[in-house]
Formats: C-alpha cells, sequence, structure tokens
C-alpha cells in the first residue's frame, strides 16, 4: 500500500518537476538566439574605394562601407578596419568607428586609411570586422588623380558623357582632409550636404580642385544658395582661392570627349597602365618610346608617374634625430659574465657542492639577475629625454584655418598608453608602418584620437591630416613689377612671422623660382632659382635615387637636427606640389596673376601634438600662401 501510494504520488508530481526544468531549457534556447542574432546583427552590402573605386598612393583615401543590421535588434558597437601585406598578419594600427544602427536599417560608414602601395594595384589587404562577422574588401586599384560626377542619390540620374565615374553626393567626405585623391568634379543639381559637407566641398575648391558647373535636366545651371552660391559665377572660368569654377552649358549626355579634353588640358594625368591595360581614367598620352622607358623605369623601382616621397622619406629622418644611446661597452661585458657565470660556473660549482639543488639554485638565479640587469641596462638611454619632432606643410584656409599635414615621431622614456590628438577638426591619423602590427586604436574624424602603447626608451612614428583653427602669417604685396612673363620687382610686408624664425624662403609666379631676402622685416626679390624641374631637381632624383624605399639622404646617422631639417625641405616643396614627374614639373603653372610664397620656418606650438605627457616639441613648417599678383608691367 505504502510503496504503491509512493509510486501514485510520483506520478502525479512528475508533470509539475518537469515544467520548471522545460521552462529553464526553453529560457536557455530564446537567450541563445536572441544572443546569436546581435552577434551577427551586421553585414557589409556595399562598399566604395575613394572617390571613382580607386585610392591616391601615399595619401589618406576615404573608403565608404554601407552596413546593414538586417535584425530585429539594434546594434551598437565598434566597426574595425585593420590592415595586412601579402596574407601575413595584421600591420599598423587599426582604425575603429563607432557605429549605431536601428533594426532593419543600414548606414554608410566612412573610414579614412593611408595607402602606402604603388604600381597598379595595391598590395594591401584590407578587413572590415565587427562583432560577429568581418568582410574581406576586394584589392583596389591605384589612381593618383581622379575626376567624378556627383549623382543625386534621390534621383534617378543621367547617365552618358565623358565622365566614367559617379559618385553619390552623400558619400562625398565631411573633411578636406581626406580630399587628397579628388582632382575633378562635374555637378548638376544641388546637392543636399550637411554643414561639414558642403564646407569640405568649397575647402577641397579653394585648395586647389575644379569644378564643371553643367545644365540639369531642365538646361539650365542649378541655383546655388548659401555658401554654395560661390559656384553660381557670372564668369564661364572663375578662380576661387587656387581652385576653378567651369560653367559649361551642357547637360551632362552632352559634356563629351572634347570638352573634357578641353577641361583637362592643364591638369596632371594619371600614368598609362605599363601592360597595356585599358583604363577609364584620363592618362598622359605616351608613344610607344615612352611607355618603354616607363616600363624600364618600373623594373629598377623608379616610381615615375606616382609619388616618390614616401612619408618614410620624412619619419626616417625624424626617428633620427632622437635615438637612445646605448651603453654598449656595459652591456657587452655583461654578455661575457653572463656567459662565464652559466659555463663553467654552473659546472664548478656542481664539483664543489653535490647537491643538485644548490646547481639549480644558482643558475635560476645567475639567469633571473641577468634578465633583470639587461632589461634596465638595455632599454634605458643616457641623457634622452621624452620628445616630438616634427615637419609640416599648412596651406593658408577661409575663416582663419589652415590645411595641415604633418609627420611626427614621438620619443619617450615612460612606457606607457598615450592618446595622440591635435587642437584641429577632421583629423587622420596614421603610422604608414608596412611590416609590424602597432598595439593602438585610431578614430579619425571630427574629434580624432589616436591611443596608442608606446614602450620606453622607443619612438612611435605618425603621419597626420588636420584642419586647424591657425591664421598663420600674414603676408600682402607692398610693390611688385613684371618685365615680361619675369619677376623684376617684388616686396611683401609680412607680420606674424619673426625673420630671424623663417629658414628659406622663395616665391613662385608661373613656372618659375625666386629667392627672396629680409630686408627691414620685408621680404624682397634676391634672385632668380629657376624653373620648377630644376628647383625641385626632378631629372636628377629620377637619374641618381631609388624611390623603392623612400628618398635616400646624403648624410648617414651623425647628421645634426638642423641638417636633417634643411634636406627635408626639397621634398616638402615637392610634396606641397604633388609634383613628382617630369612632365607634371613641366605642365606646371600657377595661375594668372598669382604668386606663391614658400616660408621654411620654426614650427609654433599651434602645431604641437596636444598631450601635456609629451615633453619638449620642436620642428618646421613649410608655409604655402597665395598671394594676387597685381603687377606694375615694365616697358
Amino acid at each position: 500500500m505504502g510503496t504503491s501510494s509512493a509510486v501514485s504520488f510520483m506520478s502525479h508530481r512528475a508533470p509539475g518537476l518537469r515544467c520548471p526544468n522545460r521552462c529553464f531549457v526553453v529560457g536557455i534556447s530564446l537567450a541563445w538566439i536572441c544572443l546569436s542574432a546581435s552577434a551577427s546583427a551586421l553585414d557589409v552590402s556595399d562598399y566604395k574605394w575613394g572617390f571613382n573605386g580607386k585610392v591616391a598612393p601615399h595619401r589618406f583615401n576615404v573608403l565608404s562601407v554601407l552596413l546593414n543590421n538586417p535584425t530585429p535588434q539594434p546594434f551598437d558597437g565598434n566597426v574595425f578596419l585593420r590592415k595586412s601585406l601579402g596574407g601575413a598578419g595584421t600591420v599598423d594600427a587599426t582604425l575603429v568607428e563607432p557605429v549605431t544602427l536601428a533594426p532593419n536599417s543600414s548606414k554608410w560608414v566612412q573610414f579614412y586609411p593611408y595607402i602606402i602601395s604603388e604600381g597598379g594595384y595595391s598590395s594591401e589587404n584590407w578587413r572590415v570586422s565587427y562583432r560577429g562577422g568581418s568582410y574581406e574588401l576586394p584589392v583596389p586599384r591605384i589612381a593618383k588623380y581622379q575626376r567624378v560626377i556627383l549623382d543625386d542619390p534621390n534621383s534617378v540620374s543621367a547617365r552618358g558623357g565623358a565622365i566614367k565615374f559617379h559618385l553619390p553626393d552623400n558619400l562625398f567626405p565631411p573633411f578636406v582632409t581626406a580630399t587628397d585623391a579628388l582632382q575633378l568634379v562635374a555637378i548638376d543639381h544641388v546637392p543636399r550636404w550637411e554643414e561639414s559637407r558642403r564646407q569640405a566641398f568649397l575647402d577641397w575648391v579653394y585648395l586647389g580642385g575644379t569644378v564643371v558647373v553643367l545644365h540639369d535636366a531642365s538646361g539650365k545651371f542649378p541655383d546655388f544658395t548659401g555658401p554654395l552660391s560661390v559656384l553660381k559665377t557670372p564668369l564661364e572660368d572663375q578662380m576661387y582661392g587656387v581652385g576653378r569654377i567651369l560653367q559649361v552649358p551642357l547637360t551632362r549626355p552632352q559634356f563629351g570627349e572634347d570638352e573634357l579634353k578641353q577641361v583637362c588640358a592643364g591638369l596632371p594625368k594619371n600614368q598609362p597602365a605599363l601592360n597595356g591595360e585599358k583604363t577609364d581614367d584620363v592618362v598622359d598620352h605616351v608613344d610607344e618610346a615612352q611607355l618603354k622607358q616607363l616600363q624600364q623605369n618600373q623594373s629598377y623601382s623608379v616610381s615615375e608617374g606616382t609619388d616618390p616621397f614616401k612619408s618614410n622619406s620624412f619619419l626616417s629622418q625624424l626617428k633620427h634625430m632622437t635615438k637612445p644611446s646605448h651603453n654598449w661597452v656595459l652591456l657587452h661585458l655583461m654578455f661575457w659574465v653572463y656567459i662565464i657565470l652559466i659555463f663553467p660556473g654552473c659546472f664548478l660549482l656542481g664539483k664543489k657542492w653535490s647537491d643538485f639543488r644548490v646547481v639549480y639554485a644558482g643558475l635560476l638565479g645567475t639567469v633571473a639577475l641577468f634578465s633583470l640587469l639587461f632589461s634596465y641596462v638595455g632599454q634605458r638611454g643616457y641623457g634622452e629625454a621624452t620628445a616630438v619632432h616634427t615637419v609640416a606643410i599648412a596651406k593658408p584656409l577661409p575663416g582663419g584655418q589652415m590645411d595641415v599635414s604633418s609627420w611626427s615621431n614621438i620619443f619617450v622614456t615612460n612606457g606607457a598608453d598615450y592618446e595622440i590628438r591635435h587642437n584641429a577638426f577632421g583629423s587622420l591619423y596614421s603610422t604608414c608602418n608596412e611590416h609590424e602590427q602597432v598595439k593602438g586604436e585610431i578614430n579619425n574624424g571630427a574629434e580624432a584620437v589616436f591611443k596608442v602603447d608606446i614602450p620606453p626608451f622607443s619612438n612611435r612614428e605618425l603621419a597626420a591630416r588636420a584642419k586647424m583653427p591657425i591664421e598663420g602669417p600674414s603676408l600682402k604685396i607692398a610693390e611688385i613689377e613684371l618685365n615680361g612673363n619675369q619677376l623684376s620687382k617684388l616686396e611683401i610686408d609680412v607680420s606674424g612671422l619673426k625673420p630671424e624664425d623663417v629658414q628659406k624662403q622663395y616665391a613662385l609666379i608661373g613656372n618659375s623660382f625666386y629667392l627672396l631676402s629680409w630686408r627691414d622685416g620685408k621680404l624682397v626679390l634676391s634672385t632668380e632659382t629657376g624653373n620648377v624641374a630644376s628647383m625641385l631637381r626632378i631629372q636628377e632624383k629620377q637619374n641618381k635615387y631609388s624611390y623603392q624605399y623612400g628618398y635616400p639622404y646624403d648624410y648617414g646617422n651623425q647628421a645634426t637636427v638642423a641638417e636633417r631639417y634643411t634636406q627635408m625641405f626639397d621634398l616638402l616643396l615637392s610634396r606641397s606640389m604633388s609634383v613628382s614627374r617630369m612632365q607634371d614639373a613641366e605642365l606646371f603653372r600657377l595661375p594668372p596673376n598669382m604668386i606663391r610664397v614658400f616660408l621654411y620656418a620654426k614650427l609654433p606650438s599651434d602645431f604641437a601634438v596636444q598631450n601635456k605627457q609629451l615633453g619638449n616639441q620642436e620642428g618646421r613648417v613649410l608655409y604655402c600662401v597665395n598671394l594676387p599678383a597685381t603687377a606694375t608691367t615694365s616697358p
């Protein structure tokens, strides 16, 4: 009776006992489903390299990635862009962008990687990764000069015309610092841009971009208002800063090859593919003999047609300005003492003491002691201090701003996680590293910061591009006189810059350089130094040097800091003009009635890295200031 009652009791209670277990299993399953959905919340629906699907070498480029969240859960996290070379591990620092995506939505996210490759295709592999997944991007092609026509993403744009590459206007970057690769833009509508993209576009034009304004579908020019009203020029060909605004009364299908060739007549062009591969880019016209010469240059690692002045050309020099001076005599002495203590020291200890524990203790003690000694003596320097050395190129922008490209080397005596940032908008950072992974993350953009781990007594190189709230020196032409095409007299009033802080000063008009000198606090004409090609020594560098590993300097490790700064002037000058080929140097012309003044001066504190831990900061900056040349012509 008792047994049957117990069985009956258990049979009645079994369903009730199983219910909590069943609920527990169902809960775990639901949680796992939700976690799995959240873990794989994103996928890459589309991407676009640069402005026309390509990238410019030795420049910051824009990468637009369309992220899609197909799940009913929101996504809030970081998306990463990592670089590798030749299938090896990750190199350089990781680029990171915080992303928030609503359920079942998509969003364009833009990264700003620095491309170090040359040739027809990039040798860099890039991967976008996010929580629960990743996407390997196809290798992009190289194009130093890019030309596009803007499309309205909210309407169907007409096709046809000579410009083959289309860019939705919402993908134009919101920072002028990311527009190095862009040369020409055709536009036939009023973009719906927020303030940052609108200003970035205008800054790009001011720095030298070319805009072709076309008729819209109704046969009229777009009605630009507000800041974009500068595009509504009364002239067919108008200057804005160093840039050009052209009004062409044609629709995009009517804008043909002849019109495009006429617009691009004075612009540098991309080098044709050496393997004969066809391209939609506007390229240099070369005959068979020239093509063979280009192919021979490539076989000898001469980078004719790309920018040979790699960031490494600056960073290697800056790195040599501060190096730890190790006591090699002491280190070698310690090494031989260590070897002797291991053998025959431990052997003799074993013969004297038969207890193996004594021998092991002596061996381990010797290893531990000398590990500490080598670590201490090897990592410390003698008289070094934390310091930052920088060279920069600064170009004025409207509104008391400056577009600044800089290269810095940071040497620290105390290892730590450092935050690298500038007092700027739209800063872009890269270590330009081709060989090793950098333990750090870069968040480019409006409030950019580079967080990096720097070991004690070591260097961290970086390239930066930023728009800084700096007015720079003020220059005004007091007197100028031309004798034909030659500058015969020039006097410039200068404020905001002391003569003793300026190392070199030149003026450029047309295709001719002139040396300037100081007199009573003013810049005056000294002598003519030659054309662009001779001033930049393009042919000499092509004949003498291989650019595969950056520009090789004449000085060795014994060069002084001042000598290294002096040597970098030529490269900064070439970089500021974006001239690296003989053909580009011969074609280069400043717009009529314009003179450009180059001042190579001490780096002001406004350009410094904003981190009090970094101690002394010094460097040089090349100011590139354009002035209207309203001249009196001599008879």
